[in-house]
């Protein structure tokens, strides 16, 4: 088949290595596979010589310039049109793959208007409710809710989501897992006195970091040998104010930048910790059990119990509870033999989300449609 896959970047977020990982494997099972961005930011996550880039020519926004900014608003939206129509009608592919809701009226046009005919799949990285206080913006609610009627397929990380999307009528609905970039290791790596916890800074909010901090204050007087890493961008009056957060435990954390060899920080940690209020699922937490780490996992509505079983390959506990993610941090910190089985059964419930399993799953669902 040939697989066109429409991504902003290939750099800098979870949902753009997904999109990697997408790409080279259905690559490798002998596809030809296309990769359409608007790209202006260096490629971190690599994609395989058999995969192709495609550049839309979109208008950049420079920093600060309300000019730019409308005229970037204007005509990147038209520039998308006009490459998505020139795509098809040149080289024809069988199926289209959007990647949180890019361009997603420009695409959809693009795809009405070209003299070809293309199934075209939407796939969603988020979860479809959130918490109190927490809802969606105006965009957000009309992507999930109403763009996603005009698509062939759309896929969502759980099957809480699909219900949530049939219950309101749309139906053409189907559960795709992220997959797993890292190979998994063979056998628990030598782990130092760590636990990690991965994610924007500045979305500290989401990701739970505040409730983390604070649970660190507890487990850093019971486990003051423990360091606690936090790895992923943020701006320093944010990184002050979750300082400010942990009291005397702040000397027992440190803030690390964006790295894209993160496999490196997951080779070092024992623990690896998914605080966030509430999250699609969580490829980090993946990612961290496939190289021997011992997951804790604030699970929203059952989402990150899809891969985590309690006490069997990871620990549960509820989002936006302290107290509880400390307990539940102490019991992997104190308990050796807990924490090295929970690194050894981690590693052996991650093969499904291969490259190559979800390259499959892609498969059978494009042939449904």
């Amino acid at each position: 088949m040939k697989i066109l896959i429409l991504v902003h970047a290939l750099t800098g977020g979870g949902a753009e290595r997904v999109a990697a990982s997408w790409a080279n494997g259905l690559s490798k099972r002998g596809h030809s596979v296309y990769v359409m961005t608007n790209m202006t930011k260096p490629q971190t996550y690599e994609t395989s010589s058999a995969v192709k880039l495609v550049h839309i020519d979109a208008c950049k926004i420079e920093k600060g310039s309300l000019f730019e900014l409308i005229k970037a608003k204007l005509l990147n939206p038209f520039k998308t049109f006009v490459q998505i129509r020139s795509f098809i009608n040149c080289e024809n592919p069988d199926v289209i793959i959007n990647v949180l809701y890019y361009e997603t009226y420009a695409v959809l046009m693009g795809c009405f208007f070209a003299k070809n005919k293309v199934k075209l799949i939407q796939t969603d990285h988020n979860a479809y409710e959130r918490p109190k206080g927490n809802g969606f913006s105006c965009i957000q609610w009309r992507n999930k809710f109403i763009d996603n009627r005009f698509f062939d397929k759309v896929t969502v990380l759980a099957h809480a989501d699909k219900e949530i999307l049939n219950k309101k009528g749309i139906r053409h609905v189907d559960v795709l897992h992220n997959p797993l970039f890292l190979t998994p290791v063979s056998e628990v790596p030598e782990k130092e006195k760590i636990v990690l916890a991965a994610g924007r800074i500045n979305q500290w909010h989401v990701k739970g970091f505040d409730v983390l901090l604070k649970a660190w204050k507890t487990v850093s007087i019971h486990c003051p040998e423990w360091k606690l890493r936090i790895v992923g961008d943020g701006d320093a009056a944010t990184i002050n104010m979750l300082k400010k957060l942990a009291g005397n435990a702040v000397g027992s954390i440190e803030f690390v930048p964006y790295t894209p060899n993160i496999r490196d920080e997951y080779h070092k940690a024992s623990i690896f910790v998914l605080s966030s209020r509430y999250e699609g699922w969580g490829l980090v937490m993946i990612e961290a059990m496939s190289q021997g780490c011992a997951v804790v996992a604030c699970d929203y509505k059952g989402r990150q119990a899809e891969a985590i079983k309690d006490h069997v390959n990871g620990l549960i506990c509820m989002p936006d509870n302290a107290e509880e993610l400390a307990s539940k941090i102490k019991e992997l910190v104190n308990n050796t033999l807990l924490r090295q089985r929970l690194q050894n059964e981690g590693i052996k419930s991650v093969f499904q989300y291969s490259e190559e399993n979800v390259a499959i799953n892609i498969e059978r669902l494009i042939n449904s449609i």
